[in-house]
């Protein structure tokens, strides 16, 4: 882990229960709860909605409770409000699109996982002329921040083994004062372990080029960005959250 990273261990007993769902219209309410001690189960309950394993029965009535065990566990209290640009050197220049028209939620339902529809995120993306996912000013990954202080829920740094994964390698991380989950995409190395309590503007991987569509030839090298509000796990557009970033070029 990069010794510029000063984390804190989380809790072990984090939640009683946990859920996730999606509403669609004219549907009912998708979730499931069941019994977690620590950041782990969290992790293993987003493998198999990732990986499409995890069957839901209607459950709509567990949200507040599971809302409320989110809330105790990490008193938002406790956490900064202050947000961070996520990628080191970069602005709103950097974002793809024209004033963030690449973000697209239609259709998106976290439920679905990595078939997921739709493109509920905003995409920075770095100077890479010849694709080999280095900075061409510099030479080296560029540094990929955490967007608030919050704990890491979950990593994935295996996508060698498992290439046809759109995120490629990622990190989820929930900022409780902000009330979202935030997802960051098609990294190089991870920083940052599950459990972990991070800073805002902390380094918790680099930016690679991994992930199904973004390792191809055709693909820029970029971050993907994803929020998440926690309460329906509906798409939140990050861009006007990193309009109001620190450490934006």
């Amino acid at each position: 882990m990069n010794n510029r990273l000063k984390t804190l261990r989380a809790p072990t007993a984090l939640w009683a229960f946990i859920f996730l769902f999606c509403t669609m219209p004219a549907s009912p309410l998708s979730v499931q709860a069941q019994t977690l001690d620590q950041p782990t189960d969290w992790q293993r309950f987003e493998r198999s909605v990732r990986d499409g394993e995890l069957k839901f029965p209607d459950g709509a009535a567990v949200l507040k409770s599971w809302s409320r065990k989110l809330q105790e566990a990490f008193p938002p209290q406790d956490f900064g409000k202050e947000k961070f640009f996520p990628l080191a050197g970069h602005g709103m220049n950097h974002i793809g699109g024209s004033s963030g028209e690449g973000y697209r939620p239609e259709g998106y339902c976290f439920l679905d996982g990595d078939a997921h529809k739709g493109h509920p995120a905003q995409d920075i993306f770095i100077l890479d002329t010849n694709g080999d996912g280095l900075e061409d000013r510099t030479g080296k990954h560029a540094n990929v921040l955490a967007l608030a202080d919050g704990v890491v829920l979950s990593t994935f740094g295996g996508w060698e083994n498992r290439r046809g994964l759109r995120g490629g390698n990622y990190i989820w991380i929930y900022p409780p004062a902000l009330w979202v989950f935030s997802y960051s995409a098609h990294l190089h190395d991870i920083m940052v372990g599950v459990g972990d309590r991070v800073r805002g503007g902390e380094p918790i991987a680099t930016l690679g080029r991994s992930g199904k569509n973004a390792s191809l030839p055709r693909s820029p090298t970029h971050l993907h960005v994803m929020l998440l509000e926690v309460e329906h796990m509906h798409p939140i557009d990050p861009y006007p959250w990193l309009l109001q970033a620190s450490g934006r070029k």
